[in-house]
């Protein structure tokens, strides 16, 4: 009986010895942190940010969210979503494309998407539009190509 009871008491004592180290590393630990200082702080007076460039002259639906502008070899590459249908993003760009004196090249419309090349004077914009139904809106796709 008198075994069992120092087995029990020995795993206490194991016990508790382990969470009193464990208890004062954390302590230690919080206290490092919180009272920890860096030596040398710079002030940096010159940080600038990424120059952004102009964006494309196109204008884009009320409401659109523009996701990446990218230069291409060629040109430049618009993406956004916008919540409107893809008929109505195709014809918001005919409308402005056709006012720019624009002619339409190629056009095609087909099962949630539409692709239309517009042509003036040496220069391409195709617009892609398709309808993301899992997502509730419609990504254009705005390609610039201009000959040099």
């Amino acid at each position: 009986m008198i075994k069992v009871f120092k087995h029990t008491y020995d795993k206490n004592v194991l016990f508790i010895t382990a969470s009193a180290v464990v208890l004062a590393l954390f302590i230690v630990s919080f206290v490092t942190f919180t009272l920890y200082r860096p030596k040398a702080v710079v002030k940096l007076s010159n940080v600038q940010g990424y120059k952004s460039e102009d964006t494309f002259s196109i204008p884009h639906p009320s409401g659109s969210k523009e996701i990446s502008v990218d230069n291409t070899a060629y040109g430049r590459r618009v993406t956004f979503e916008a919540s409107r249908t893809v008929t109505e993003l195709n014809n918001y760009y005919k409308n402005i494309f056709d006012a720019k004196g624009w002619e339409v090249e190629y056009n095609e419309v087909a099962s949630g998407t539409a692709i239309t090349k517009y042509k003036n004077k040496g220069s391409f914009i195709t617009v892609t539009i398709s309808r993301q139904p899992d997502l509730n809106n419609t990504i254009v796709v705005l390609d610039e190509v201009t000959e040099e």
